[in-house]
């Protein structure tokens, strides 16, 4: 792995590999992003709202257990994890039968530390080892009020290919 560069390399941080095992870490920087695509939602602000660490962290422990699941933290010289990124390598059922899907399921770096290569370095090492654990396919969601990502995402050759409408439900009194 090499997540060195020289912006990097000023702030003096180190990167930590693993799997599920290294999810409760990123839990503050995970509640940080949940209250930002909240803040960010046009229509479903409140299923963010909603939406616990708890919850996710069983989402991406059941992606652990049906394939692979790799996570990344970025910690300072004081060790505070100040980003963390993760994907996971899983089956999905196509026309052509089943394809391995790389997926990028979640990233976040705090504001202070954004811009300087740090999702870069993130997104460059989800792709080395999709390829290493074969994707035929890599995709990343991203939530409607968001699309300043784009852009970024667009350098890694992953582009918009559909626009997911969902019903909003009104809740009954």
């Amino acid at each position: 792995m090499n997540l060195n560069s020289p912006i990097v390399d000023q702030l003096e941080l180190k990167f930590i590999e693993g799997g599920a095992e290294l999810l409760d870490n990123m839990r503050p920087l995970w509640e940080r992003l949940n209250d930002l695509h909240a803040e960010k939602s046009p229509h479903f602000a409140e299923v963010f709202a909603k939406t616990s660490f708890l919850q996710r962290k069983v989402e991406l422990e059941n992606k652990a257990i049906a394939g692979r699941l790799l996570v990344i933290l970025a910690i300072t010289k004081v060790n505070e994890c100040i980003a963390y990124c993760v994907c996971s390598v899983g089956n999905e059922s196509s026309d052509s039968g089943t394809d391995k899907v790389g997926e990028i399921d979640s990233m976040f770096i705090l504001a202070p530390y954004r811009r300087q290569g740090i999702g870069r370095k993130f997104v460059n090492r989800c792709m080395e080892w999709f390829e290493k654990n074969k994707a035929e396919k890599i995709i990343v969601f991203v939530g409607v009020g968001n699309e300043e990502v784009l852009e970024f995402y667009k350098t890694f050759g992953l582009l918009p290919l559909a626009i997911r409408l969902e019903q909003k439900r009104i809740l009954k009194s």
